[in-house]
């Protein structure tokens, strides 16, 4: 049975001798992996877009030339937004869940030890359209259970929180297994799990003061809470023999 207590001092304990390497992973990852907010906006770009229309207009006393230009301008602007869309989403599902999943890993591995930063990338090397794939199955479900109502994508959200773990330990893994297993690991701790992430919100709040920058030095710590938490579940997870072993192991890195 694991405590908040219990698995915040294990984190400190593993982070008394990897404090700053974890943090450099954790800011490398952040980075790469952390949410764009594009701040596009089409209504008020086709109103600016008019504006400017109208007002070169009047400019040259309602010559066509500058309708033709800002036309062609705007033109020009709706391709590269749209470049934008297409290369961000992309970005959103073949790179940073990648990304994610090779912290994962580095943090498993750094309770045992020290762990090379290039772990981090580990995911593009090594059954990499499995990773992908299998993260992908994850956020679109947790997408569409969001679209019913906000409700059931957090309560999803939590039955897939180790799908990430259980592919950085085992790349190999079916999409639909690692859902599977992580819904059936966090079956009864949903709960608990929520509350030790709002145990957190203190240290975010506290971080967020210095213009947000505290909240990177809070990271390390929340990853390493995180970890503690995927192995007491994973222990729990073998004793009931949701998983075995073999299962879990997969390849080694």
């Amino acid at each position: 049975m694991w405590t908040r207590a219990l698995l915040k001092a294990n984190a400190k304990t593993v982070l008394r001798r990897s404090y700053w390497r974890v943090f450099l992973m954790c800011l490398i990852a952040s980075l790469l992996a952390g949410d764009i907010d594009l701040n596009f906006n089409l209504v008020n770009t086709q109103i600016n877009y008019q504006t400017t229309v109208e007002q070169a207009s009047r400019l040259v006393g309602g010559n066509l030339l500058p309708v033709l230009l800002g036309t062609a301008f705007a033109m020009v602007g709706v391709l590269a937004l749209v470049v934008v869309l297409v290369a961000s989403l992309c970005w959103g599902i073949l790179f940073s869940p990648v990304v994610r999943v090779g912290q994962c890993r580095y943090m498993i591995q750094n309770r045992a030890g020290e762990v090379g930063l290039g772990t981090l990338f580990s995911g593009f090397t090594s059954s990499y359209w499995n990773t992908v794939s299998g993260m992908f199955y994850a956020n679109l479900r947790i997408f569409l259970f969001t679209l019913l109502l906000v409700i059931p994508g957090i309560i999803k959200a939590y039955q897939y929180t180790f799908v990430p773990y259980l592919l950085a330990e085992n790349p190999d893994m079916e999409p639909a297994r690692a859902a599977e297993i992580s819904t059936l690991m966090t079956d009864g701790e949903k709960w608990n799990i929520f509350v030790l992430d709002l145990s957190f919100l203190g240290w975010n709040i506290l971080g967020s003061l210095l213009f947000g920058i505290g909240t990177l030095f809070v990271t390390p710590y929340y990853s390493a809470t995180q970890a503690e938490l995927y192995a007491a579940m994973r222990a729990k997870a073998l004793a009931a023999g949701i998983v075995s072993e073999a299962e879990l192991s997969g390849e080694t890195f």
